[in-house]
């Protein structure tokens, strides 16, 4: 059987973690009805994928699909081992437009960041945009939800 988490990481990958982390930590518990909440902090940037749920990636201006042979190519470039992931400039192959991977549309959403916070999620389906708004509210910074399966 698969673990499912509702995450929230910042919208702005850079971001530092909320002085309110723990605030928010407890308003996604409530919010996915569930005791097992953490807070991940990692002080360089990493990778917050989807686990099993992965499915494609596009390019953001044009929809195009990025190859999973491209976004590793480009992950193995923007990789600085102990530093974690830089977030450089590459030119997208269908439309020949700079972009980075945090930029990318992944499906589920994907991100960077340098924390998150995570729920269990109990067998109820991912977060609302309303949810999000509160949650931002919370954190006092915009959030990207994510839905991680493993």
């Amino acid at each position: 059987m698969s673990d499912h988490f509702l995450v929230v990481i910042p919208a702005d990958p850079q971001a530092a973690l909320p002085e309110v982390a723990d605030t928010l930590r407890d308003a996604l518990a409530r919010i996915a009805g569930t005791n097992e909440a953490r807070v991940k902090r990692y002080g360089k940037l990493q990778f917050i994928d989807c686990g099993e749920a992965f499915e494609v990636i596009a390019c953001p201006f044009c929809g195009g699909d990025i190859t999973i042979e491209q976004w590793h190519e480009w992950m193995d470039e923007d990789w600085h081992g102990e530093d974690g992931f830089h977030l450089h400039r590459h030119e997208t192959p269908c439309c020949q437009r700079d972009t980075n991977l945090n930029a990318l549309t992944y499906t589920p959403h994907q991100g960077f960041a340098r924390w998150f916070v995570s729920a269990r999620n109990v067998g109820r389906g991912p977060l609302s945009q309303d949810e999000v708004a509160v949650l931002e509210k919370v954190a006092g910074i915009p959030l990207r939800a994510i839905v991680q399966m493993y």
